[in-house]
């Protein structure tokens, strides 16, 4: 019951002594300054850079290179009778990759 009656007069007082002050642009500054921004113009430039290392691979044809290079180590898991017997070792590093390159992909959100 005090409490009740506590918080009717503090919420008197406060609608009695409200005072305006005069905003000056600065919600608009505050807000520029928040991290959202600086999270999409972080993507932007991500952006800008996966279209230039792509045009950049296809320039200088790094993806055949990476083509062979996969091919390189197809022939040599092939070759190597440890892995070759045992071919759940290599599903599960690439499982393992996956894993931890999408955990880093959905822990930067």
């Amino acid at each position: 019951m005090m409490d009740d009656r506590d918080e009717l007069l503090v919420s008197k007082f406060f609608d009695e002594n409200k005072i305006d002050v005069a905003d000056n642009g600065f919600s608009r500054r505050v807000t520029r300054r928040l991290p959202d921004r600086e999270r999409r113009l972080n993507r932007i430039w991500t952006a800008v850079c996966l279209v230039l290392g792509a045009a950049l691979a296809v320039l200088f044809d790094w993806l055949g290179a990476l083509v062979d290079g996969v091919c390189v180590l197809v022939a040599s898991v092939k070759a190597n009778p440890e892995i070759a017997d045992r071919p759940y070792l290599l599903w599960l590093l690439l499982f393992a990759v996956i894993f931890l390159g999408g955990y880093k992909v959905l822990a930067e959100d």
